[in-house]
């Protein structure tokens, strides 16, 4: 079971030491690209992420949003990603988070839906005013409290209803590790 995102903030903020030891020894602050497990095809940090792929943009609500509240996130699309590598052809992929978790997202839904690898997102008049946001910035890079540095987000209201709380397990936040899963 998936625990709730405060818990999640809380735990990875008191005990990131701890939860690197339990995946060892990788570097949150990157994702792999891997062939088969310990095959790592590429390494990407956030700027490479952000110059290596086209940026998109999805404004939407999660499903753990508080009252339908939409934000607008940006990164390189999944599949972009994928397919650079070669990672796109199969049925499905594997995706890591730095927790632990691990889930399936099938090629066919990721065709279907255009999910990014979001690094970023708009900043709010309440991030300004904290100054979670640099001066003259649209955009600012996803916090632990984001659900980053590296979230896969879907634009929810194209996905289908059974796909809530159903497939929840496709919004993977914390992404450190893609591969194929066939």
């Amino acid at each position: 079971m998936r625990l709730p995102r405060f818990i999640l903030t809380a735990f990875f903020a008191a005990a990131l030491a701890s939860v690197a030891a339990q995946s060892a020894g990788h570097d949150p602050a990157v994702i792999n690209i891997e062939k088969a497990a310990g095959e790592n095809l590429a390494t990407y940090a956030f700027e490479q992420l952000k110059q290596d792929f086209p940026q998109h943009e999805i404004d939407t609500a999660t499903p753990w949003s508080k009252s339908g509240e939409k934000f607008r996130y940006r990164g390189p699309s999944l599949k972009d990603v994928l397919a650079k590598h070669g990672i796109d052809t199969g049925i499905s992929v594997e995706v890591t988070a730095f927790d632990n978790y691990i889930t399936k997202i099938t090629n066919e839904e990721i065709a279907a839906y255009a999910p990014i690898v979001a690094v970023e997102r708009a900043c709010t008049d309440k991030d300004r005013s904290g100054g979670a946001c640099d001066p003259g910035k649209d955009f600012k890079p996803l916090s632990l409290e984001d659900g980053g540095p590296y979230y896969i987000v879907w634009p929810l209201d194209r996905l289908p209803k059974s796909y809530v709380p159903g497939r929840n397990s496709i919004w993977v936040w914390f992404a450190i590790k893609f591969r194929p899963a066939d």
